[in-house]
C-alpha cells in the first residue's frame, strides 16, 4: 500500500520505496515484468508536503507492427504538493492535478491514484520498439517488410465506376 503516515512526520526530507503490482494500481491492461517500483521523496514543512515521485518498471507490450511482445522501460518522475488548509472550499478543490489541499489533521496520504494517473499519461500511444536505419531493434526485421500490405483479393466490379473517375 502506498499510504504514508504524515501526522507524526518530522519536518524535513523523508524517503520511501514501494514495489507494487499492476493489479494493485488498477492497471489491468498492462503487463509488468517484475512489478512497478515507486520511489518517493517527501519534503515536509509547516505549510505543505512536497513529494517527488519516481516510477520505474519494465512493461511488456505487443508490438503494433508485428504483434510480438517487447519490453518497454518506463521511467517517469513527477511532483505533487499537499498543502495544508482549513478552508472547506480549498479542501474540495480539484482544479490542479499536482496540488492537493489536505487538512492539518490529516493522518496519512495515499499516493495510489496519483501514481496510477501519472503512469497512464507516461505510456506511449504507439507500442513499437525503437528502430535504427529502418530495422526494428527488437525483432531485427525491416520495418518496410513488416508494413508491406499486399492486396490479393479482387475488387468487386461495382466499385470500378468510382475507381475510374478522376
Amino acid at each position: 500500500m502506498m499510504k504514508i503516515i504524515v501526522s507524526n512526520l518530522a519536518e524535513g526530507e523523508h524517503k520511501y520505496e514501494f514495489k507494487e503490482t499492476v493489479e494493485y494500481l488498477e492497471l489491468i491492461d498492462l503487463k509488468a515484468k517484475d512489478g512497478i517500483n515507486v520511489y518517493v521523496t517527501l519534503d515536509k514543512s509547516d505549510m505543505q508536503i512536497h513529494a517527488i515521485i519516481k516510477v520505474s518498471s519494465v512493461l511488456i507490450f505487443p508490438c503494433d507492427r508485428c504483434t510480438d511482445d517487447f519490453e518497454f522501460a518506463l521511467d517517469t518522475e513527477f511532483d505533487v504538493v499537499f498543502k495544508y488548509s482549513k478552508s472547506d472550499v480549498e479542501l474540495k478543490s480539484t482544479d490542479n492535478d499536482n496540488i492537493f489541499f489536505i487538512s492539518p489533521e490529516t493522518n496519512n496520504i495515499d499516493l495510489k491514484q496519483v501514481v496510477r494517473e501519472n503512469i497512464l499519461i507516461s505510456l506511449p500511444m504507439r507500442h513499437v520498439p525503437e528502430e535504427t536505419d529502418g530495422i526494428c531493434s527488437f525483432c531485427k526485421k525491416d520495418i518496410n517488410e513488416i508494413l508491406r500490405i499486399e492486396i490479393k483479393q479482387e475488387l468487386n466490379p461495382v466499385w470500378n465506376k468510382l475507381l475510374n473517375k478522376n
